[in-house]
């Protein structure tokens, strides 16, 4: 028998409203599963929680007017872009407070994995961690961790995970397009040479099945990987009115602020 959780699929949104509905959801989820599919209403730069703002050229994204916001997870930097955001909160119930982050990332990424199968997709399973060239250190989508998700040998979601007390958040990005130069230019300029020949392991969902699927499509196919494999039924919802008023003050004192972004 299913459980129930809720999906919520939201407008495209700042990366600051984004990065403060997560956290609203999270420390309000009571005892419901939530599932979230986003996009950004322009091209966001976001860097991990423990990040060094200076991984990234940040010189280069004042330039290119790049808003640039620092997540409530960890990893690397993602450029959101071509890309369809997931979020998954999961209330730290004994069957996942007891086990250890690496776990729950394998279980979760079991899910994405059938969901990329039901898109038609041949998948595999990252058995061993493959490290990005240092030129690209800073960035998520050429690493590969172990467990990770692959098409056709090829990275096209990339996901961080953190505990908050009540509730344990996993961000994602699942690449729909994807154009190398856009990773380069936001590269430190003494390693964009370096690095211009290695991203042969990232792919995209349009390369992967010769045509861009719709988000409707990725969405349907995701959520239905979760219900198989998690036993729950998302039921679409709406956020509610104290979820969007947290929203917005997080996103005004936390991940729109300077100190927050820069802080590290």
């Amino acid at each position: 028998m299913h459980s129930s959780g809720r999906l919520l699929k939201t407008d495209a949104s700042s990366g600051p409203l984004n990065m403060g509905i997560d956290e609203a959801l999270t420390t309000l989820c009571g005892d419901s599963a939530i599932l979230r599919f986003y996009t950004w209403e322009a091209p966001t730069l976001s860097i991990g929680f423990s990040q060094r703002s200076a991984d990234i050229d940040l010189a280069t994204c004042r330039t290119f007017t790049m808003p640039v916001v620092r997540r409530p997870t960890g990893g690397r930097a993602v450029l959101h872009q071509w890309d369809l955001a997931y979020s998954l909160i999961l209330p730290l119930c004994p069957s996942w407070a007891k086990i250890s982050i690496a776990e729950s990332y394998r279980r979760i990424n079991a899910c994405l994995l059938r969901g990329l199968e039901m898109l038609g997709l041949e998948v595999s399973v990252a058995r061993r961690p493959k490290p990005a060239d240092e030129a690209l250190a800073s960035f998520c989508f050429p690493a590969i961790s172990q467990h990770e998700v692959l098409v056709g040998g090829k990275k096209v979601i990339g996901s961080a995970q953190r505990r908050f007390p009540a509730a344990l958040l996993q961000q994602g990005s699942i690449l729909m397009d994807f154009d190398p130069t856009g990773i380069l230019d936001f590269l430190r300029q003494t390693e964009r040479v370096a690095a211009a020949g290695n991203l042969e392991m990232v792919g995209s969902l349009r390369d992967a099945l010769g045509r861009l699927p719709s988000r409707g499509e990725i969405e349907t196919a995701i959520r239905d990987g979760f219900s198989a494999e998690m036993g729950i039924e998302f039921v679409e919802g709406q956020l509610r009115p104290e979820e969007f008023r947290l929203s917005v003050e997080l996103a005004a004192t936390r991940y729109g602020s300077a100190d927050w972004t820069f802080r590290r």
